[in-house]
């Protein structure tokens, strides 16, 4: 996918859910950020065998006035070490409805320098990851992640003729599932 294409566009519309509304997309631009930069370290030193635990992301909380929405590509770099995610802070992603804590990333499979689209998740308002770090290589790591994606201005649609013409498909809109696919836990 060209990377035009997976990021919409000023006057595209959303129906985000959670909440269940739909929204404009009045304006947008780029961002760009690598843990590590932060005033205070959201990741510490992991010993060779050991892990992070879960550390919230809470910079990449977008604001509520005005309000936002995230798209976010993310990647790593260091090499036998597996990055696992929560989104909502606490319910796992990225695993099997049998066992959902088993699915991460590696450099592999999203690199730092070209973040996988298929990993991609959205964000609002009160949301933001959760990430732990696993490391399984023989030496000692600071765990870093790097985020870009795009932050959008929205605007919730509050008309009864043009949300009758979103629902009906008379105007195209983007489904956004905050938090992926439907979990139990």
């Amino acid at each position: 996918m060209a990377d035009e294409e997976l990021w919409l566009k000023k006057g595209y519309y959303v129906f985000i859910d959670p909440p269940g509304k739909y929204y404009k997309i009045t304006g947008r631009e780029p961002f760009y950020y690598e843990t590590g930069t932060e005033d205070t370290a959201i990741f510490s030193a992991v010993s060779a065998g050991s892990e992070s635990g879960y550390k919230n992301i809470s910079i990449l909380e977008p604001d509520d006035t005005p309000p936002h929405l995230f798209q976010v590509l993310w990647g790593v770099k260091d090499v036998k070490v597996k990055y696992y995610l929560k989104l909502p802070t606490g319910t796992n992603r990225l695993g099997l409805d049998e066992d959902k804590d088993i699915g991460f990333i590696t450099a592999e499979v999203s690199p730092y320098w070209d973040p996988n689209p298929d990993y991609q998740f959205w964000l609002l308002h009160t949301w933001y990851p959760s990430i732990n770090a696993v490391n399984e290589s023989r030496v000692t790591i600071t765990p870093k992640v790097w985020f870009r994606g795009m932050k959008y201005d929205i605007e919730e649609v509050t008309d009864a003729d043009l949300i009758e013409k979103l629902e009906t498909g008379k105007i195209p809109c983007r489904r956004i599932k905050l938090g992926g696919v439907k979990t139990t836990a």
